[in-house]
Order: structure tokens, then C-alpha cells, then sequence
């Protein structure tokens, strides 16, 4: 007899959200595609790193994302937060566990 694994209560399907304000809550895209053009960008060494601030916002959180971040007028600081964000909903950890691995990847990278 064929033994068979059920698991259709671990396939949920549920989008984590980012609140940039405290009217805009968006839906963080973390399929397997969005996660794969985000690490694209992120490796992208033709692109400045604005650029792919605003495109990794753009892919994970969508236009209308970008639109109010650009209105927000934000640091390089805390669009970096905002993409951390991302990338801790994508890989499901905490933001401030992914915000520790960021760090060392940057320090990682000055001693290079």
C-alpha cells in the first residue's frame, strides 16, 4: 500500500504583511519567483544601490509601495530597514535577526 502524506494544513498560503504607515500595510510578495528576482538585484553589480533599494521595495511589496515610500522622503537608513523587512518576511525569520545578518554581511564585506 502507497503511503501518503497529507499536507494541506502546512500549505497555507499566507502572505506576511510590512505597515509603512499607519494607513498602508502591504502584502509581501515571497513566492519563490519574487524571492529569486530579489536576489538577482541584490547581486546585480551594474546596479547602484538606490536602484536596487527601489526595485527590491518594487518586487517584494509592489508600485503602490514604492509610491508612498518615495513620498516618505526616508534615509538610505531606513530604506534599508524597510528592505530588511522584506527579507526577513520572505525568509520567515525576525526582522531583527535578519537586520544582525545584514550587519555582518556588511562588515564582512569592508574587510574585503
Amino acid at each position: 500500500m502507497v503511503k501518503v502524506y497529507d499536507i494541506v494544513n502546512r500549505l497555507q498560503n499566507e502572505k506576511p504583511q510590512i505597515r509603512l504607515t499607519a494607513e498602508h500595510i502591504f502584502t509581501v510578495r515571497n513566492s519563490k519567483n519574487s524571492a529569486i528576482l530579489m536576489k538577482g538585484i541584490s547581486e546585480d553589480k551594474d546596479l547602484d544601490d538606490i536602484k536596487k533599494i527601489d526595485m527590491i521595495i518594487e518586487t517584494g511589496l509592489g508600485k503602490e509601495a514604492l509610491a508612498v515610500v518615495d513620498k516618505m522622503d526616508l534615509s538610505i537608513g531606513e530604506l534599508t530597514v524597510i528592505v530588511n523587512a522584506i527579507m526577513a518576511a520572505i525568509s520567515d525569520v525576525d526582522l531583527d535577526e535578519m537586520e544582525k545578518l545584514a550587519n555582518d554581511e556588511v562588515k564582512k564585506q569592508r574587510k574585503k
